[in-house]
């Protein structure tokens, strides 16, 4: 009985034993599947972030591109370029240099925009609006724009897509770029496929066991693969199994689809069979042993995946802060930019929109504490000589030190800014009164006093300084800086290397100019211009042999406009051309018909700055005379001094050319300027004309005389005719014939008159002669 109990109580043991083991075993294979579970959503927490940085890098990457080429179709070439053909320019004329330095800037991106030590663009091309290739970095290539789908780009300012090139396709960006508010021309920009791959694949390597791909409307680009390794595997089939991602990238129109290798899995629960097997287990220590073997394999398992996600978000944490960098980086760029779009490259000044706000500050800050602000518009004298003579590096050498003088003289609290070229504003807050405006003004004038040295060599320079003041000159920066433009312009007039004060009378002479512009483009199109005609006496036979055609104004609004007016405006604004070409064809018409009554010469004025467009000029010469039918050799051609100080070899050879046809040259007013004598050996002058002002004193001034006699004498020993201006009165008919100068022309004879007058006068003169 003791016996059965005993054994009764050794089976039960056994059985409670193997109960609690089989319990016990239950229990580790539950937690040990909990574990499982827990690692499957750790790493598909892991796997969705690692893809969601993934697509907010490629973002990134892609604002920061469209950010580029933004700064870049509003770059300074980019719009001088667009600016410059806009206008018309030849390129020859500046557009050939404009199109260099965008070719420039687009080599420049190009070259040194890198991500990881890898070029980000392949290409960049410049299309024009109707398709044509501008400018392009690659070389002997077409363009890659797709011109089928060029009326969906005109829509958008930046469109992504993908080209398919064969088996390797690439992404290209096209951006839009405007001038003047219109679309003119799209950048595309070809990106290397090596720098979105390495964005993409940060975090992989051979053992991650992934695969990723760029999905778009144009097609998919691979990005990297290692999961299907077998070449004859069922690529959806392997596929199928892994853990599937698909997400968008914002502001792009690609996708992200990527596979992952889930965590291997152990099923212990292998079939019921098992679990009955191990409930009757004779031995509950070998049981043991072989569950405790079983937990520390799956252990072993856990930490190895364990250790694998924590080096996974390790390389994470190590992509993360390079992208911290790399965006820290980015900032100090953009504030380079920054400082770059509001300072003057060559100098470090404040530019001109940077020193129009600096200037509305200080309107700011007077207008609350009631004082006054001092503006000076800066302009340096003949400052163009020097870069036409010396280069633009010595140019560039007189600005620098131009402005070390200017910051060296003034205040911490004035602002000096370099508005281009060789203008310069300077802004002195809180003026006490003009008086120091004026001492201001002549220090500034005297820092130019000493040379400046490029090369070993001095160079002399002036200024020319207009000054207004706030609020009495104007009460915003638009008026103050044109009523200081104003001052200067007159301080120019008046011989420059001054200062001026701006008053309401300049403007008023600003606007009579520009209305007078105005109403001589009006004049010109209308046909409201006249030629008059003065004779031009023989005096030895007291005939007319010719006639000097002198341009005549009569407004409706403003009346008689002197040509000592209208012709230096005309210089300025580029009408002299068409001035000069009307005055040839009516005078050269008119003379061709008075030549019916008598052989006459005509004389006409031509300005130097006619002289700048030599084959226009010769030209219009030429259309005058055959037009016309006006023989070549009654044609005077009359030129002033200054066109021999500044002349160039075209300029002697059209001379020589027109004397050649058989026409007369003259040299006009001689004595008033340079007069140098070598000059008259180098042109093939026929007549010298002596300017009206040395007869106005020949009665009393023997100097005057002397004068008169000494350029008649030379003018005979260089075998050159003499015409007289400003003859008045009968004595000096006679003295002037007595000293064999041949011919005059004067009010004594006749003041310049209509063509109907002077044809009257003709007439009369022949039935003198008679």
């Amino acid at each position: 009985m003791k016996k059965l109990k005993r054994k009764l109580s050794s089976s039960r043991l056994i059985i409670i034993a193997a109960v609690l083991l089989a319990a016990y075993l239950v229990s580790i294979l539950a937690v040990t599947n909990f574990g499982q579970t827990r690692l499957k959503e750790s790493q598909q927490r892991e796997l969705n972030l690692k893809v969601q940085s993934y697509t907010s890098m490629l973002e990134y990457f892609f604002n920061v591109t469209n950010d580029e080429l933004t700064n870049l179709s509003s770059d300074k070439s980019m719009l001088t370029y667009f600016a410059n053909l806009a206008s018309g320019m030849s390129m020859q004329y500046g557009l050939g240099a404009s199109l260099f330095n965008l070719n420039r800037e687009l080599n420049r991106l190009i070259n040194n925009t890198e991500i990881n030590q890898q070029l980000v663009y392949q290409r960049l091309v410049l299309v024009g609006y109707d398709g044509t290739v501008i400018a392009d970095t690659a070389k002997n290539q077409g363009a890659t724009f797709d011109r089928v789908n060029m009326l969906n780009i005109r829509e958008q300012s930046l469109t992504i897509r993908v080209i398919k090139d064969g088996n390797c396709p690439y992404i290209q960006l096209v951006k839009r770029v405007s001038y003047a508010g219109k679309p003119v021309a799209f950048l595309v920009a070809d990106l290397n496929r090596k720098v979105i791959v390495s964005q993409l694949t940060a975090q992989e390597h051979v053992d991650s066991r992934s695969r990723m791909d760029l999905i778009t409307a144009d097609g998919d680009i691979f990005i990297w693969d290692s999961l299907t390794t077998e070449p004859q595997s069922d690529e959806k089939n392997e596929l199928a199994n892994n853990i599937f991602f698909e997400m968008e990238i914002e502001n792009t129109p690609f996708k992200l689809r990527s596979w992952f290798e889930p965590v291997n899995e152990k099923d212990i629960f292998t079939s019921g069979w098992f679990i009955a097997g191990l409930s009757f287990l004779a031995v509950p220590v070998v049981f043991g042993l072989f569950y405790t073997f079983m937990i520390n394999n799956a252990n072993v398992i856990l930490r190895t995946k364990f250790e694998e996600s924590h080096k996974q978000r390790r390389i994470l944490s190590t992509q993360n802060q390079l992208l911290i960098e790399e965006i820290e980086k980015r900032k100090a760029s953009e504030q380079e930019l920054a400082y770059q779009a509001s300072h003057d490259a060559l100098t470090g000044l404040p530019n001109r929109n940077c020193g129009n706000d600096r200037l509305e500050q200080e309107l700011v800050r007077a207008k609350r504490s009631n004082t006054n602000v001092l503006v000076m518009f800066i302009d340096l004298d003949n400052f163009k000589q020097i870069n036409d003579t010396l280069g633009h590096s010595a140019g560039d050498q007189v600005l620098m030190q131009s402005t070390a003088r200017l910051l060296d003289s003034i205040r911490d609290t004035d602002v000096l800014a370099r508005l281009g070229g060789d203008e310069f504003l300077l802004v002195i807050p809180e003026l006490n009164n003009l008086d120091s405006a004026t001492y201001l003004a002549a220090r500034v004038l005297s820092l130019f006093d000493d040379p400046f040295i490029w090369k070993n060599q001095e160079l002399f320079i002036s200024t020319s300084i207009g000054m207004s003041v706030y609020p009495q000159d104007g009460n915003n920066v638009q008026q103050l800086l044109a009523s200081a433009d104003t001052a200067m312009y007159r301080a120019k007039q008046d011989g420059r290397n001054a200062f001026s004060f701006y008053n309401a009378a300049m403007s008023a002479d600003l606007q009579r100019t520009l209305d007078l512009d105005g109403r001589l483009r009006q004049a010109l199109a209308r046909d409201e211009l006249e030629i008059y005609y003065q004779p031009i006496i023989e005096l030895a036979s007291n005939q007319i042999i010719g006639a000097e055609a002198l341009m005549r104004w009569h407004d409706t609004e403003f009346g008689f406009i002197s040509p000592d007016e209208f012709i230096p405006l005309a210089e300025k604004n580029g009408l002299i051309h068409l001035l000069g070409e009307f005055a040839i064809n009516k005078a050269c018409m008119q003379a061709a018909e008075w030549q019916k009554i008598r052989p006459l010469h005509i004389a006409i004025n031509f300005s130097s700055v006619q002289f700048r467009h030599c084959d226009k000029l010769f030209e219009q010469i030429n259309a005058g005379l055959m037009q016309s039918g006006l023989p070549a050799d009654k044609l005077d051609i009359e030129i002033t001094e200054s066109l021999l100080f500044n002349h160039n070899d075209e300029v002697v050879s059209l001379l020589n050319k027109l004397q050649a046809m058989g026409m007369q040259l003259s040299i006009d007013d001689f004595g008033t300027g340079y007069s140098a004598l070598s000059y008259l050996q180098k042109f093939p002058f026929d007549k010298l004309k002596i300017d009206r002002a040395f007869l106005q004193n020949m009665h009393e001034s023997d100097s005057d005389r002397e004068l008169v006699n000494a350029i008649i004498a030379m003018a005979k020993a260089l075998n050159l005719k003499v015409v007289a201006e400003g003859i008045e009165d009968q004595w000096h008919a006679d003295y002037l014939r007595s000293m064999h100068c041949e011919y005059g022309q004067g009010y004594f004879y006749s003041k310049p008159v209509p063509a109907k007058e002077f044809e009257a006068l003709l007439h009369q003169y022949k039935e003198d002669s008679v």
